[in-house]
Formats: structure tokens, sequence, C-alpha cells
């Protein structure tokens, strides 16, 4: 490769006069690998072409009115700068990040629309200089006391600028193991450290620190470290506000599968710590999962077997993801041997207006920009103390285009979750997406050049990720009330606390629906709050008008496995996907949901939700099909990860 190359301050390849770019294999030079200048947080560069302003733009403020009320309390409490209106903010966010007026109109145009929302840190810093327009981080932490506290410092950065981090301790050696002048104290204290360096680091008025931390399910420590968010036993030894997840293996499900012993095995040498029975340890997650929500389950081998190609040959590899599961992206040292601190850019589709958007000619390759330009600004402005990241966002200019509005797409049409005509609908959805995404990722590595990964490996595409399915719960807000990510409603009416107050939100399909039928009463809507947010026992409706209307709790969870694994190939990164169960279910079903989530493809699970979170511990082996014990209460935590929404 030449060392004329170079890449500009927007992440454009550039070349000299009467040079053809070569799509050569050999490693690009330093000068064409070199980040973008560092810079304080100022106002956002436009090198190439001048920055629209919102005043260029032909603002229609009437679609305030597409928002509910209860959107718009979010956005004034959360979003909104001083004296800006909704369709100011839209404009706003619009011009930071287009490529020129007529850019910053369609996508202001789709935004205010509802078509699609920006994750929150770019609706909340995007053409501002408070903060950065991302905040979603993946590291790896080194096996040495450098590696540690330079982890440690790392997330320290990303978290005072507004991160939501995972991380991973696999490379750790575990208790016990001999280094240089004695032996390890193992991961839990350095996790423990990590846990009061998170809750310190105050994220501005939007959100505090948050982190994830996963291990692998062959490391030595993997038993203690399933307990660390529990709040019994020795304190020091306990990360409470951090949440945690684990990577799973093929190997550790085969031993499941045959019921064997399965080896625990050093970081360092990969030698043999100790054997543990492969079911015993599987329960235990799975008994986790129902008390507590987590630990999120990672499955590795899926993960690494779907990296893009152009990555694989480099050599990369996934070891970690993300507060919300969907992140999939290379960490740790790379084949240059520079550290990488994954980065990912979302925004989402809002599925309830398909009909509205979907064939609409390149529509999604403007977001695909958009994103593009947010990935450019990120690395443009990040400080110093994000450099790795920086890197890794340079590299392979990963995004995460999601979605939202499934399940209110489904009910706006009458179709239950629960049907062959939902998966047909799920397929073709997300085979469009990823096709048009893909097409986007070529036309503007053929504009502005190829990501330097794919550069290397000689493959035309500006993104080495661009699907990723995030939780979405307060931009699905924002747009209308619609269902958030690909998941169910969890009920048909709730209340929602605001900055403002409570406010309640009731489904808006089903108001329709009741009121079409002369009964959306008030008696109607405090018997459906009496029974959950249910409406199985309204005999108003028929039973097929009760399967469109059921709630979380209420649908058979098979279906949600099959959905996730029906569109997971049109998906290059991952989806969150929740699984809601009730305290006393059937181990059978509980061990059956989650082997097949392993089985169908899907790379990961987020939050196994229960109406109650503790229970009598496993008993018996997985096939003995009877009914776990009782509950007892327990508060849950559910935290969303605000860097995903």
């Amino acid at each position: 490769m030449s060392s004329s190359y170079d890449f500009d301050q927007r992440g454009h390849l550039v070349a000299p006069p009467r040079v053809r770019p070569r799509l050569a294999q050999a490693k690009p030079s330093a000068r064409e690998l070199s980040l973008a200048p560092r810079r304080s947080l100022a106002p956002l560069p436009r090198p190439l072409a001048p920055s629209p302003k919102p005043s260029d733009l032909t603002l229609d403020r009437s679609r305030d009115d597409l928002l509910t009320s209860f959107g718009k309390l979010t956005l004034s409490d959360r979003y909104l700068l001083a004296g800006e209106g909704v369709q100011d903010m839209f404009a706003r966010v619009s011009c930071a990040f287009a490529d020129d007026v007529a850019h910053a109109q369609r996508l202001y145009d789709a935004m205010s629309r509802l078509w699609f929302m920006p994750a929150t840190p770019v609706l909340s810093n995007g053409g501002t200089t408070r903060g950065l327009p991302i905040s979603c981080f993946l590291n790896s932490v080194s096996d040495s006391l450098e590696g540690i506290v330079g982890a440690w410092n790392e997330n320290v950065w990303l978290a005072s600028n507004g991160g939501g981090i995972g991380t991973y301790w696999g490379n750790v050696r575990s208790i016990g193991e001999k280094v240089k002048g004695g032996v390890t104290s193992g991961i839990i204290p350095f996790i423990h450290v990590m846990d009061g360096l998170t809750l310190a680091i105050s994220q501005g008025s939007l959100r505090r620190g948050s982190a994830a931390v996963y291990l692998d399910i062959q490391h030595p420590e993997i038993e203690e470290f399933l307990e660390i968010r529990k709040a019994s036993g020795d304190f020091n030894r306990k990360s409470l506000n951090l949440h945690h997840g684990i990577n799973v293996t093929d190997e550790f499900m085969h031993a499941v599968r045959a019921g064997s012993a399965f080896a625990l095995r050093s970081p360092k040498t990969n030698e043999t710590v100790r054997e543990i029975d492969a079911r015993q340890l599987w329960q235990r997650i799975l008994e986790n999962r129902l008390q507590t929500g987590e630990p999120y389950l990672l499955f590795i081998d899926t993960v690494n077997r779907a990296l893009p190609k152009h990555q694989r040959e480099l050599g990369l590899k996934v070891s970690t993801s993300n507060l919300c599961s969907e992140i999939t992206l290379p960490t740790g040292i790379d084949h240059r041997d520079e550290e990488r601190t994954a980065v990912c850019c979302l925004s989402s589709l809002n599925l309830e207006a398909w009909d509205q958007w979907n064939e609409e000619e390149g529509f999604i390759e403007d977001i695909m920009r958009f994103l593009d330009n947010v990935l450019t600004i990120f690395i443009t402005v990040a400080p110093d103390g994000m450099k790795r990241a920086r890197y890794a966002a340079l590299r392979e200019r990963s995004v995460g285009l999601g979605v939202m509005g499934f399940h209110s797409f489904l009910q706006a049409k009458g179709i239950p979750m629960e049907s062959v005509l939902a998966k047909s609908f799920n397929l073709n959805m997300f085979r469009k997406i990823r096709r048009d995404a893909d097409a986007a990722s070529v036309a503007l590595a053929r504009e502005r050049g190829p990501c330097p990964d794919a550069l290397e490996r000689g493959v035309m595409a500006r993104f080495s990720h661009k699907i990723a399915i995030a939780p979405t719960a307060s931009i699905s807000i924002i747009c209308g009330g619609t269902s958030a990510c690909v998941e169910p409603i969890p009920a048909n009416i709730y209340t929602h606390k605001t900055l403002s107050g409570a406010i309640s939100v009731r489904n808006p399909h089903l108001a329709k629906l009741l009121a079409a039928k002369g009964a959306d009463t008030s008696a109607i809507w405090q018997s459906i709050i009496a029974h959950e947010g249910s409406v199985a026992h309204l005999d108003i409706l028929s039973e097929r008008e009760k399967a469109i209307f059921r709630t979380a709790f209420e649908i058979d969870q098979r279906w949600i496995v099959e959905l996730a694994a029906d569109r997971a190939p049109f998906i290059c990164q991952s989806q969150s996907i929740n699984l809601y169960l009730p305290a006393d279910v059937d181990k059978w079903d509980l061990h059956m949901l989650h082997w097949t989530a392993w089985q169908r493809g899907l790379k990961s699970l987020y939050y196994c939700r229960s109406k109650s979170i503790s229970r009598a511990a496993f008993a018996g082996k997985i096939s003995d099909g009877d009914k776990v014990a009782a509950p007892q209460p327990q508060r849950t935590d559910y935290e969303e990860c605000l860097a995903c929404q």
C-alpha cells in the first residue's frame, strides 16, 4: 500500500492526483491509519463543506402533534436545550450530521415524521459542545497490573463523557495462579474497584455511570462471578452497581447436553485448574437469571463465526458485549498490535411507520450517511483519554441501525405476534433493512473510501458492521409511544414516572378498538389495570382480539425466540432480547427456551424478566420437569442503558 493515501477529518479516503487506490492485502501505512487530530469538545468541524444551519431548513411545527404528551414531557425533561422546541431539536440534530442542506432536510423530515430516531446521546449532544454523540463502548482488560489500571483509567474517561461500558475480564488470571513474586488475587477485587469507580463518576444531568462486566464460562472464578450482584456475603467481593454477562461457548453447551464435567481453565496457560459439573453450572446460571434478571448470555462462538470475513481474516475476535448485549465488536490487541476499545453509533427505524417509509427511495442510505457522519465527528472531537476508542472507530467504522415499533405495527394491522403472518412481516422487514444497509455501505465506500479494516482485505465496505437491535425504551416514547425494540408490549396501560410527575400511558391501538366497540371507558381501563395490563378478561373482545393485545408475560416465549432466530441472519451484530417468565416457570421450559436460543443461532440474551425475581434453588436434574418452589418477593433492577436508547 502506498504511503501517499490518507483519511481526511470526515473519514474520507484521500488519494493524490493520478494515483489509483489499490485494494491490496499488505498492511496499510502508519500515515494511512493515522487518527484524526485530537480536539477538545468544540464546535464540530466541517472540512469539506459548510455545516447546514437549522435556519436553512423548512420546519413543520404541526408535526409536534405526532408526539404524545408523554413524549413531549420526556423531551422537555431530558433532551431539549433551553428555549428549544421539538422541531428545533430535530433540525439541530439533522444539521449537525448531514452532508448538505438537502440531506439535512430529508433527515429532518424523516425524524419529525417519527420514521426513525437517533440514540439519545445524538439527540442530546448533536450540534452542541456539551458532550459526545456516541456513548456505547466495549473494552478488554489485559493480564497485567498495568492493563488493569489502564482499563480503570479508560473507564473513568468513558463514563465521565457519558459512556455506557462493557468490559471483558476473561484475560486476567484467576485467584491463586502464579505471578512474579507470589500468586494472584483474582478478578473479583479488581472488578469491585471498577464498581466503585462506576458509581463515583457522574455522567451529567442525563445519566450516571453505567457498566457491565463479562467473563468466559471456562474462567476458574465463574462461580463467584455469578454472585457479584447479590448483596449477601463479603461486601468487598461484591459489585452491586455493575451488570454482568457470561460468554457461553459451544463446548460448554455440548457438555450440558452430555451431562459431563466441564474444565475451568487458566486464561494464561489454558491448563485445567479444576472441573465442574456442566449441568449444575447451567442450572445456577438459569436460577440467577430468574432471580435477578442476569447474567446476560453471549453465545460467543456464534458471535465470532458471524464476524465479517475481512475482520476474521485480520485475526480480530469478539470477547465481550455492552450493557444491552446487542453490540458485538472486536476489542483488545489487534493485528497491528494496537489496543481497540470498540465504539458503536446507534439509531433506530420505526417499524410502526413501515408503510410510510419502506418504499421511500434512499431513506436507509440517508440514515447510514447520517451515522457515518456521527462516527466522523466522534473521531474528530473525542478527547485523548478515548484514543483507543477513536482508533477502533476509525479502523472499523461500525454502526448499529436498529428498530422499534414491531409489536405496535402488528397490533395496528390486527396481527397477533404469535402467528405465521408476524413471522412473514418479520422476515421481509429485516431482509429489506439489511439489503439497503449493505448497499449504502458499498455506495459510501465508493464515495468516501472503505474503512481501513475492509480496505486492508480488499473489501468495498464503509462499515464493518451495520445492524444492531438496541432496546430503544427512551426513543420509542419519543416516537409516539411505539413499542420498544422488537419487544412485545409489557402492558396495555401503565403509569410512568417522569421528572414532571406521573403519567398514565394507554395502548393507542387498543383504545381505538375499544372506542369502536363503545367501550373506551374509565371502568374498562381500570379493569385492565386490575389485571396487570391484560385484556384476557374482557368479554367484549374476541379471542383473536385478545391474542393481538397479549402482553409480554402472556405471549408464549417460544415465539420471542422464534422471531429473533428468524431475523438473526440479517443482523450483523446482535439483538437485545428479553425473556418474560412467571416466577414459578417450569424449569424444563426455562432450560429449553435458553437452549433453543443457542441452537437457533441467537448471539445473545439480555434480561430474563420475572414478575418475582427470587425463588428457591433448583432441585433435581434439568429433565425433572417439576415446578420451582414458591418465590419470595424481592426488588428487581432491570436498568436500561441510555447509551443505546
